[in-house]
């Protein structure tokens, strides 16, 4: 466990004796088990059960359908009165694709209890929700958003939670749940049982458990050699060298970085990727060896001032770059060493702060992105590259959570004037194919200028309640690169220029030299560009 795991969870669960059977549940919560086809519990099961039972909180690091479920549910169907009809267990999930499976598995583990469940979450109809209230029920799942409308309504009371959950804290938190369930935490009783269950550990996730974990537990279910740092998540994906820019896209928009560094090998990368991300409307600029003083630092400026979310360089263009707030450093060639890589991913995750290090790897660069873990001690996990379908979920959520923070602060009256006084022209433009593209344009139109960062938990040093940042608006779409195939950037072009216009011809392996600002580079290895390789006892999530 790393040093900043060991401030916020003291213990491990050593101590516990781990759950061997079913036996120790009682003959109605054990029909249950049996209705779920589990004949002996899962490790997670093993682990978090005992914790539980002793009252005690925790941080579990456990992957999807490692059967986390049953590892809390169990526990906490067990602490519930089914004779006090008012909400006693309360989860948190980050979709309501998860949200309805976990209430399904805590639905048939108490039904014989006769413990009553239901899943909340948003694009559905208030009635069944409020009419399950009405009859006080026992364990409520849900996304923080529906939630927190039903509190502040005075529809929900959570003065009777005896266990609260959160799942997939990491997600919750990408998804910029972060003020929601702050927000929450006022509505929750002191004396409560509460468990974080995560996949990965980065800061952000410690500092959620600063806030609403009290001395807790530490069960982890993942390897020592799978956990990611504290401070830095890293991983990585298995790309096509020949469609790299259209899949470093695609993650651009599934991940949603703040802000980011995009690491190129050399100045016709730089260049080239430039290009294509601002003719696809991404807000990006350079950096490189044959941009003038001036240019270097307007476009310095602009990222510091958050007016620039990415910014496209070489490892000796950003030699001196100091960037305290960046939230992503992303290797789009991979790095010509181990320590160049380190280099690279410490320029984010500093003072305490999350970050994340991404890096593309293709080709024969996956020998030497094998190596450089080696010798840095370390496992990079990989990622599925996401589809285009992948992508458009993630950001249709998004949107969804966006508008509902912006409807949230407006009284009944004024969201009502705000959902239905345009719902005419909407029905009217959905029913036409040449309509659906004007929303869509709408849609692009507002996601496109409001990118809204991801709201920090409290600052890592301290165990203060801060509120996250405010959303900033997204800078304006910079100046198109030339569309032309062949529009090559002359060096004293590019000198001149601010940077905010670069070259979109693919990189030559005539252009593939070293940065021409003075500092002495390592001599690169050629490498020729071929096809890369490809890459139910306990229940599930």
């Amino acid at each position: 466990m790393s040093e900043q795991l060991q401030e916020t969870a003291e213990n491990d669960d050593s101590g516990f004796e781990p759950l061997t059977s079913f036996d120790t549940f009682s003959e109605e919560i054990r029909r249950g088990i049996a209705d779920l086809g589990w004949s002996e519990p899962m490790q997670v099961q093993q682990r978090v059960t005992p914790v539980m039972r002793a009252g005690r909180d925790l941080i579990a690091q456990a992957v999807t359908g490692s059967g986390k479920t049953g590892g809390f549910g169990l526990p906490a169907v067990e602490l519930i009165d089914p004779e006090l009809r008012a909400t006693q267990l309360l989860v948190l999930a980050p979709t309501r694709e998860l949200a309805q499976q976990i209430e399904k598995e805590i639905a048939v583990m108490g039904k014989h209890r006769g413990v009553e469940t239901i899943a909340v979450y948003g694009g559905t109809a208030y009635g069944p929700q409020l009419d399950a209230f009405d009859r006080g029920v026992h364990a409520v799942v849900g996304t923080p958003g529906r939630l927190l409308d039903h509190l502040k309504s005075g529809k929900l009371s959570l003065d009777a939670v005896k266990v609260l959950i959160f799942d997939e804290a990491d997600e919750l938190l990408s998804l910029g749940f972060w003020p929601d369930m702050k927000e929450i935490e006022r509505f929750l009783p002191r004396r409560r049982l509460t468990g974080l269950f995560s996949a990965t550990m980065p800061q952000r996730v410690m500092s959620l458990a600063r806030v609403f974990l009290n001395e807790p537990i530490f069960v982890s279910l993942v390897r020592p050699d799978d956990a990611s740092p504290t401070e830095i998540e890293h991983f990585h994906y298995i790309v096509s060298a020949q469609q790299k820019e259209k899949e470093l896209l695609n993650i651009l928009q599934y991940e949603d970085p703040d802000s980011a560094i995009i690491f190129c090998n050399t100045r016709a990368d730089v260049r080239y990727l430039t290009a294509f991300l601002q003719r696809n409307h991404v807000d990006a600029d350079m950096i490189q060896g044959e941009m003038n003083q001036n240019a270097r630092e307007a476009v310095m400026k602009r990222i510091k001032a958050a007016e620039l979310r990415f910014l496209v360089a070489t490892d000796v263009a950003a030699r001196g770059i100091d960037i305290s707030d960046l939230s992503h450093v992303i290797s789009y060639t991979s790095p010509e060493s181990p320590e160049v890589y380190l280099h690279r991913t410490g320029r984010t995750g500093r003072a305490g702060k999350r970050g994340t290090a991404i890096s593309l790897v293709s080709g024969l660069d996956i020998a030497n992105f094998r190596y450089l873990q080696q010798v840095n001690r370390m496992t990079i996990p990989e990622r599925k590259i996401p589809t285009e379908r992948d992508v458009m979920d993630r950001t249709l959520r998004r949107f969804e959570i966006d508008v509902e923070h912006t409807l949230r602060e407006l009284n009944e009256r004024e969201r009502r004037l705000h959902e239905e006084t345009h719902l005419p022209i909407v029905e009217q433009l959905a029913a036409t194919p040449e309509g659906q593209r004007k929303l869509a344009a709408i849609v692009f139109q507002w996601l496109d200028h409001k990118h809204v960062p991801a709201p920090e938990a409290p600052d890592a040093g301290s165990g203060s309640d801060t509120e996250a940042a405010a959303p900033r608006e997204r800078a304006a779409t910079p100046p198109a690169a030339p569309d032309r195939d062949d529009a090559e950037v002359p060096p004293a072009a590019a000198a001149s220029s601010s940077g905010g216009e670069a070259s979109d011809t693919r990189p030559d392996a005539s252009d593939d030299a070293p940065d021409a600002d003075g500092e002495d580079r390592p001599r690169r290895r050629r490498r020729r560009r071929r096809r890369p390789r490809q890459a139910s006892a306990g229940g599930g999530d």
